[in-house]
């Protein structure tokens, strides 16, 4: 009997051998489609990751392939589109866009299930997925883990990427009471009373490690991984030492282009770091709409309207503290002797926005309105104390104050603020008193960031939150005007207005009269723009000549923000491209002016051309599917079209397409 029932387990272990290389070589299902031609998109891409698939929907610690199916089938319903772990990379590197709900599938752990029960149903609902495994499981036996033998057959499978997750998947330093640590995170601790490694031989057993984990698939699939999982998630980059960071960090770009190293958000926006990217883990027993709910709660959003039930939405992603919600009010604590933060989900694209909050600091702390926060490393705030006002911007090491206002002794209840942020310019009032008669300039680096509150116990003593109450929150598109003149442009009612266009020829008559129209312009956070449209190519290099040199240019140069060309006036497409390149390496934006017949030639030119922003003189098209060829090459939120004048108006206006 005993000798029966080896016979049986080797055969029903063949059987599934067999039935895995079948899914995964032999059989011929329809590849995924992807009608990268019609993509348009260039916001972001929502990150999911499974663990093991499981055919018992009785186990409680994997996704069922039931379940994984149900989910599958609503996400496609739902409108979304699988991509590729190239799509992404290429997203990031060559600025490709991706479908309109583009989705990441991931499947972490390299394990056998989640391609044998997952193949058949990527297969029905024409989805694809990444693989990511540890390199040092794919050689000798085991029941768990894709091997060397079945690693170049998922590679060459049309529904599978392979990407790595490190090559030694041994946990290290493991204590009597069970602690440990994974491989890349802490020297090696030698004997009890032996010596550490040093940081020379961490170097090079990371920098190892990462080489490994890219060359084994390459040798063993034949294929480069694109894709690497970092392990354990929320370390790099947030709490592990700078001493073991660095050296992850350069043997990362030294191997992959694109990394996920955080957990708990699935939305990733255009403006993240390819190599600090999040991934939602999906819970084993969440529902098909339990997860698009998760994911909905995440995705970017242009208007919040209501705060009081923003806490209960889930709109709030609290890393450290707590957020609690009273009617208006939101109250935010840290843990004693801590600082807490909220995260507003969502707001990672905002550019232009609208902001209006009061705020309460605690006794001995500061309360802090996060404008554009990326990481610990690059942000832009408000900092308030029961004294003063600090706008400050942190990118890298260097956190900078770039403004403060004292509060007058007097006063008492919340800080009253009213704030524009305009592409790089913030715009601030304090207490209905505009305290800058200056936009505030910020950086480029810093240019786009989520929502996010802060409370900081300065004296680590207080107990009391940080309050916030009134909020509001409001973005706007780009939104521009095209005029003989400033003083054609109604800058008192231009607050979202981004950019004023004005004729270059003026600036020859009186320099010194433009150069303050540019100070008014800027004063009201509006960007400035000369127009050179109908001019030759000589002629736009003698005006970028002349700015930087008439009287006045140390305005212009300051103040002065780009150029707007002619498309339809330039045959020579090649010396229009070479005139754009000249002008991004002196710091100027470039916008071209493309007419009716422009745009028919645009759309035939096969030259890539870079202009920052597209003005297009004529309404957009009834029909959408006319554009869907520039928007594939072209950024949609930088196409702005001509608006409908009022009768005898002097400016044209331009906006993106509704």
């Amino acid at each position: 009997m005993r000798k029966f029932f080896r016979y049986l387990l080797q055969y029903a272990i063949l059987a599934v051998v067999g039935y895995f290389i079948y899914q995964t070589a032999f059989k011929r299902d329809t590849p995924p489609v992807h009608d990268r031609a019609a993509w348009t998109q260039r916001d972001g891409f929502v990150a999911l990751s499974y663990g093991g698939i499981t055919i018992d929907d009785h186990v409680t610690s994997l996704v069922s392939k039931n379940l994984l199916r149900e989910q599958l089938q609503r996400l496609r319903q739902a409108g979304y589109q699988t991509v590729t772990t190239a799509d992404i990379v290429a997203f990031y590197e060559q600025n490709k866009p991706l479908p309109e709900k583009a989705l990441y599938l991931m499947f972490e752990g390299g394990r056998k299930d989640s391609v044998l029960f997952s193949q058949p149903v990527l297969t029905g609902v024409g989805f694809n997925a990444a693989l990511y495994l540890y390199g040092d499981r794919l050689n000798g036996w085991n029941r768990f883990f894709v091997r060397r033998s079945e690693l170049n057959k998922i590679a060459s499978n049309p529904f599978w990427d392979v990407a790595s997750m490190g090559y030694h998947s041994k946990l290290i330093n493991q204590t009597p009471t069970g602690g440990y640590a994974y491989y890349l995170t802490e020297r090696l601790r030698g004997a009890p009373g032996g010596t550490e490694e040093t940081q020379a031989a961490y170097i090079a057993r990371v920098t190892e490690d990462f080489r490994l984990a890219r060359q084994s698939i390459v040798d063993m699939a034949g294929v480069t991984p694109l894709g690497y999982v970092f392990m354990p998630a929320n370390t790099l980059g947030v709490s592990l030492p700078e001493a073991e960071a660095a050296p992850n960090a350069t043997a990362l770009a030294q191997n992959f282009p694109m990394a996920f190293t955080r957990v708990g958000e699935t939305y990733n926006p255009r403006d993240a770091d390819p190599r600090r990217l999040t991934r939602l883990q999906v819970s084993p027993n969440w529902t098909a709409d339990r997860l698009l709910l998760e994911i909905e709660a995440r995705q970017p959003k242009s208007r919040f309207m209501d705060f009081s039930q923003s806490v209960r939405q889930g709109l709030w992603q609290v890393p450290v503290g707590e957020l609690d919600a009273a009617g208006d009010r939101l109250t935010l604590a840290g843990p004693l002797g801590k600082d807490g933060f909220a995260r507003l989900r969502g707001s990672e694209g905002f550019d232009n926005f609208l902001c209006q909050v009061k705020t309460t600091p605690p006794v001995g702390g500061a309360s802090a309105i996060y404008l554009r926060w990326r990481d610990a490393a690059s942000f832009v705030r408000i900092r308030t104390t029961a004294e003063r006002v600090m706008v400050q911007e942190k990118n890298g090491t260097s956190l900078n104050t770039l403004f403060q206002y004292v509060l007058p002794q007097e006063r008492s209840g919340p800080v009253v603020y009213d704030i524009c942020v305009k592409g790089n310019r913030l715009l601030l009032s304090v207490d209905g008193k505009n305290v800058t008669s200056y936009p505030i300039p910020l950086l480029a680096e810093t240019s786009r960031g989520s929502f996010a509150l802060g409370a900081f116990d300065e004296e680590g003593a207080t107990s009391d939150p940080a309050v916030f109450s009134d909020l509001s929150l409001t973005t706007f598109p780009a939104h521009w005007v095209s005029a003989p003149g400033i003083n054609d442009v109604p800058l008192g009612q231009a607050r979202t207005l981004t950019s004023v266009v004005l004729p270059a020829e003026t600036l020859k008559g009186d320099p010194l009269r433009d150069a303050a129209a540019l100070i008014t312009a800027a004063a009201n956070g509006v960007s400035v723009y000369l127009d050179l449209a109908g001019s030759d190519p000589a002629t736009i290099e003698e005006t970028a000549s002349f700015v930087q040199s008439a009287p006045g240019a140390l305005v212009f140069s300051k103040l002065l923000r780009g150029f707007v060309l002619p498309l339809g006036g330039l045959d020579d497409l090649g010396r229009l491209d070479t005139i754009i390149t000249a002008l991004h390496a002196k710091g100027f934006s470039v916008a071209l002016r493309v007419d009716a017949a422009g745009q028919a030639r645009l759309l035939e030119a096969d030259f890539a051309l870079k202009p920052d922003w597209l003005l297009f003189d004529t309404p957009p098209a009834a029909d959408d599917s006319a554009m869907i060829p520039l928007e594939n090459r072209f950024d949609r939120s930088h196409m702005l079209f001509r608006a409908a004048a009022s009768a005898g108006s002097p400016t044209i206006s331009y906006d993106v397409k509704r």
